[in-house]
């Protein structure tokens, strides 16, 4: 398989493949096909590995870093930490335990470092059956049935967020997810009327990144490129935000690099979860790429310390959704084992 080119066939994987009898490498290599699978902004996977023995590095690649949207990289630092939560949960079903050492920005180059140990120790306050969820799990954007979520369900997705310094709200009073729609209109408006925020989001629909064909994808990257779309993805995505049955928003104490790994790996536990129990996630990103309306998002929610870090849709939908396409998991690799 050439690694320059987007394909589905990453998710087609069989855990019977595990090489078990193999060197430690061989094994951290297999794990890191589930982590290459998670959601990341624009479907960039701004994401680079080495593997040393049992040690795993994780790097950010900022080739792939949205700059325009992603100014100060909190969306990048939240995709890492959605693939390293993949690779832990992936280890765990594997019989490993591990480590993770956080890096803020100027101690190393790598992100984060996972340290994997098979003393068949491993434990876990993780819901169950994640680990399936990691190939079923997909981004839904289309209108969420009208439906609530049940007291239980709610539950399950609190108890996913497992960090220290991170804090999820569950939005559904209509108000509030009207005033957050009004939000996310003007965030629209502000991003579809500059042109290198439409110019860079051209270029990952007109590679293929968001699934589309050859051809759509060709297509629909001129328009976005050349045309204010400003009143359509305004009035289109505050629509999905007001009629959503749950808008979630992640919280963190700090806005350090780390913080923001966590909640990526907070968000990636709570989607895996949801998807478990047949709800869909759709990340929200607009208002939080503005730093203004970030604050005002704050403000609406009531929050008094914390920093909003990720927001987005929480329902159900009946509609089948293809996964998007990913790059082999060679492209990632540092070091060719």
């Amino acid at each position: 398989m050439n690694s320059d080119e987007l394909t589905t066939t990453v998710w087609e994987l069989d855990q019977d493949e595990f090489p078990a009898d193999e060197p430690i490498e061989e094994q951290a290599r297999f794990l890191l096909r589930y982590a290459i699978l998670a959601p990341s902004s624009h479907n960039s996977q701004p994401w680079q590995f080495t593997i040393d023995e049992d040690r795993i590095q994780i790097f950010a690649d900022e080739t792939r870093w949205l700059e325009v949207a992603d100014h100060d990289k909190r969306e990048l630092h939240l995709s890492l930490g959605c693939a390293i939560e993949n690779l832990c949960i992936a280890a765990e079903h594997f019989g490993f335990d591990y480590r993770i050492q956080y890096h803020d920005s100027g101690e190393t180059d790598s992100i984060a470092v996972v340290t994997l140990h098979s003393d068949g120790n491993q434990s876990s306050d993780r819901p169950r059956g994640l680990f399936k969820q990691i190939t079923e799990r997909y981004t839904s954007h289309s209108l969420f049935e009208d439906r609530s979520l049940p007291q239980p369900t709610r539950d399950t997705l609190h108890q996913s967020i497992l960090e220290d310094g991170v804090s999820l709200y569950l939005i559904d009073e209509p108000g509030l997810k009207r005033s957050i729609g009004e939000l996310q209109a003007e965030a629209d408006q502000i991003q579809m009327n500059n042109s290198e925020y439409r110019k860079e989001l051209g270029y990952w629909v007109g590679i293929g990144a968001l699934g589309q064909s050859w051809l759509m994808a060709r297509i629909a990257q001129a328009v976005v490129t050349h045309f204010d779309l400003g009143d359509r993805e305004s009035q289109k995505n505050s629509e999905l935000v007001r009629s959503a049955p749950i808008i979630g928003l992640l919280v963190t104490s700090t806005d350090d690099p780390p913080a923001r790994v966590k909640a990526g790996q907070a968000y990636e536990r709570l989607a895996l979860a949801a998807s478990a129990d047949d709800l869909v996630t759709h990340p929200m990103s607009q208002i939080l790429e503005i730093p203004e309306k970030r604050e005002g998002l704050g403000t609406q929610v009531g929050i008094t310390d914390g920093i909003s870090q990720h927001l987005f849709r929480l329902g159900y939908t009946d509609e089948s959704q293809d996964h998007t396409p990913r790059w082999p998991l060679e492209k990632f690799l540092s070091t060719q084992l």
